[in-house]
This record gives C-alpha cells, sequence and structure tokens, in this order.
C-alpha cells in the first residue's frame, strides 16, 4: 500500500511524497552519491544490512517531483525495542541520517510525513541523526550529545603527520617501534568480530550479532574492508571500514585490551590515514564520539575538526528527550554487571539485547 501526501511550494510546484519500498534502489542510491550531504548511511546497502540482521521495519520515504524525478529520500526504521518503546528513527546504529533533499519544499515534505507516520504508528518518538542537514521546524527538540571528527588527507606524508598533534604521533611512533603489523582483508568478518565482542564486553555494552558484519561486508562490496594490527602474529586490533566516494569511514573499531599499552589504536588509525590517502580518498571521517567519554577523548587527541551532531527528536508518547544512550545513568549497574560476565555468556545473549537497541 503506497500512501500519498501533496503539498504546494512556493513556486507552485507540487511534491509527492511517497512511502514504499524503493522499487529501484539504485535510483535512490543515485541521489544520495549525488548529494552533498548523503552518507553511507543513507545508502540502500546500510538499509538492507539492518533489515536482514534485525529484522527492523522499514519505512523509507520518497520525494519525487510531478515528473516522477527522485528529490529527497529519509530513510528511517520502525524499532520495536522491549527497552526504550517503539520507535521512528534514521538510521538505527549509524552515525548519520536523516532527510536529504535537492529543495526546501522536499524536505519539509519528507519532514512532515515522517511526522505524520511517527503519530499513525503511536511510537515514543521520532529520532533524525543529521549532519549538516538538520531541519528548521519548531516541532522538533535537539539533542546535544554527540560531536564527529573529520579531517582532509594530504598526499604529503609529512603534511599528514604534522597535522597530528604530537603527543598523539610519539604514540604512533610508539606503535611502530613496538614492530606492529597492519593487513589489510587478512581476517574474516567473524574473526573480527572476535575482537569486537571481547572489547565490548570490558566496555560493559552487549556486541552486535556476528552477522551484522558479515551481511554488512556483503552489502558494501569493495566499498568495505576489515584492517587489522598484528604482533607477533597476535590479532590486537581491527576496525570495519566502509568508503564512500573520497571518503574513508572507520565505524567498528575495537582492540584487546592487554595490548592497549603498545598504543595499538594510535597505529591501526594511522596506517588507516597512510592507506586512505595512497588510494586517493581525500576525507577521514573518524565518526561520532558522546562528548565526556573515553572516545571522545581519544578523538580529540587527534587535531580533527570536531562538529557537533544535531540530532532532532518529533516527540509523540515521550514527554521529553529520550535518553537512549549507556551513559544513562540508569544503565550504570548493569554496565558493571555485564563487564563480569564470561565472553561465552556476552556472545550469547549480548546480540539478543542489541536488537533492541539504537
Amino acid at each position: 500500500m503506497t500512501t500519498q501526501i501533496n503539498l504546494q511550494t512556493r513556486l507552485q510546484t507540487e511534491i509527492s511524497v511517497l512511502i514504499e519500498q524503493p522499487g529501484n534502489p539504485e535510483l535512490w542510491d543515485q541521489f544520495v552519491q549525488k548529494h552533498p550531504y548523503g552518507s553511507p548511511f543513507h545508502l540502500m546497502a546500510w538499509q538492507r544490512m539492518l533489515q536482514k540482521t534485525f529484522s527492523h521495519e522499514p519505512h523509507h520515504l520518497v520525494a519525487r517531483s510531478v515528473e516522477g524525478d527522485v528529490v529527497g529520500v529519509l530513510p528511517l526504521f520502525l524499532v520495536r525495542s522491549r527497552i526504550f518503546g517503539p520507535m521512528l528513527v534514521s538510521t538505527p546504529h549509524a552515525a548519520y541520517g536523516g532527510p536529504i533533499a535537492s529543495s526546501d519544499a522536499a524536505k519539509e515534505a519528507l519532514l512532515h510525513r515522517a511526522c505524520m507516520l511517527a503519530k499513525d504508528l503511536n511510537v515514543e518518538f521520532l529520532e533524525l541523526r543529521n549532519f549538516r542537514n538538520e531541519c528548521k521546524e519548531p516541532c522538533l527538540v535537539v539533542k546535544d550529545l554527540y560531536v564527529t571528527f573529520r579531517q582532509e588527507l594530504y598526499e604529503d606524508p609529512e603534511k599528514s603527520m604534522l597535522a597530528i598533534p604530537r603527543k598523539t604521533r610519539a604514540e604512533i611512533r610508539e606503535g611502530i617501534r613496538h614492530g606492529l603489523e597492519f593487513k589489510v582483508d587478512e581476517i574474516s568478518p567473524r574473526r573480527f568480530f572476535d575482537v569486537y565482542s571481547r572489547n565490548l564486553r570490558d566496555l560493559g555494552t552487549p556486541a552486535f550479532p556476528p552477522r551484522l558484519f558479515e551481511i554488512g561486508a556483503s552489502e558494501f562490496g569493495n566499498n568495505c574492508k576489515i584492517f587489522s594490527v598484528h604482533r607477533k602474529q597476535n590479532l590486537v586490533s581491527a576496525v570495519w571500514t566502509l568508503f564512500y566516494k573520497n571518503e574513508v569511514v572507520p565505524y567498528f573499531g575495537a582492540s584487546i585490551r592487554e595490548y592497549n599499552h603498545l598504543a595499538v589504536n594510535n597505529f591501526m588509525y594511522w596506517r588507516l590515514i597512510k592507506y586512505g590517502w595512497e588510494h586517493g580518498y581525500k576525507i577521514f571521517d573518524f565518526g561520532r564520539s558522546k562528548k565526556a567519554t573515553g572516545s571522545f577523548a581519544f578523538k580529540k587527541r587527534w587535531g580533527m575538526q570536531m562538529t557537533d551532531l544535531t540530532y532532532q527528536y518529533f516527540l509523540v508518547r515521550k514527554p521529553c528527550l529520550p535518553d537512549t544512550s549507556p551513559l544513562n545513568p540508569k544503565f550504570a549497574l548493569a554496565i558493571q554487571l555485564w563487564r563480569r560476565l564470561p565472553l561465552s555468556i556476552t556472545n550469547r545473549v549480548g546480540p539478543a539485547i542489541s536488537m533492541h537497541l539504537v
């Protein structure tokens, strides 16, 4: 069933907003690739990865002109969480999301229909994970929690190294002195999960299902690689990375805590930056971090451009801003207990819990 609404713009141009499973995902992706605020999290590969892994219900919106051309897209999933209640999110488990459109009228139409949909589905709230594409609507409330870090990549190795603050450069050299090895697609998605799940257990966070990384690698194809760091044949850290247009986007990263004193993470991300410029990429997207966390402090030490992420919410049943972050004090005891559990238990139980997180 297709739902449609129409509105007249200031130029008297009719915009149609359709709720559909895009019949032609290539047209969706072509629009995302051409839009300056598109991201890998807007691509259909990300949406298929989420649907196949978590079985979230898709409600993607497409804005079309009267001629039938795609003029805007908004990926949306209904997440039926037993922890936070039902949510309509753009986009789950992603740093970026929200509507991207070729005109303000198309963007307003997408937002209007998304808010109507949130009411129809009777969710707690609609969440838009904007980056540079925030909506100027008074009905939306903003959460100031996340920032993102990005850096231009230089072809000159010395210029790239000097762009990094001195203390972080010293830690990179320490990793080099320890004889760490950097490898590309040496390990499988399943082997990556072994490191990733162990790292998250130590942080007190449930891991995603291992099939997420396998399905994601399949969906993104050559635009997804797993980089790993080894010491004396031992796997010590790894990062599941996407490549989007001219950007390197390391997204899921992990290290084995016992090796952190060897500066394995600094070495790994430095080598990934080096890989980026050597292969013609222009931007290193270090991704989002919550303010006042260890991840935030680590990324800030790299001297990259820091930008606040304007996540916006349309509240339906929820009377105030939702707090789905692990920083929520309600989760403090659960986090402490999770850290003490054997890995065999967290690997079995964690993926089931992660189905209800966003």
